[in-house]
């Protein structure tokens, strides 16, 4: 005679999320420049979980670290440099910040107002 063995197999579902609040935002994309009369408008889309943003500005073109920061921690996504002069051509990128770090640079643009 022959005995039955019977098994029983529980799967249970596993989930794997990240940790919430523990990373920097998404790096800011779109950045735009508009001149105007003595200054130079930027505009650029929102990074997911940014909480302000930073506005570097070189005088040539090349990485953020060239740069010098015009404003830190801007919670809009808007920032208009009326220091620029005219005439000049200046470099922007734009990064976006939260409690755990900064993020990589925009695009770069030229203004030249």
């Amino acid at each position: 005679m022959r005995k039955l063995v019977c098994l029983t197999l529980i799967l249970l579902p596993v989930f794997i999320s990240g940790c919430g609040g523990s990373a920097t935002p998404d790096y800011p994309t779109s950045l735009a420049a508009t001149i105007g009369t003595g200054h130079v408008y930027l505009s650029w889309s929102p990074a997911l979980d940014a909480t302000g943003y930073n506005v570097y500005r070189g005088l040539a073109s090349g990485p953020v670290s060239s740069k010098t920061i015009m404003a830190s921690n801007l919670p809009e996504t808007v920032y208009t440099d009326v220091s620029a002069t005219a005439g000049t051509n200046y470099y922007y990128q734009v990064t976006a910040i939260n409690s755990n770090g900064e993020t990589q640079a925009s695009n770069e643009v030229l203004g030249t107002p």
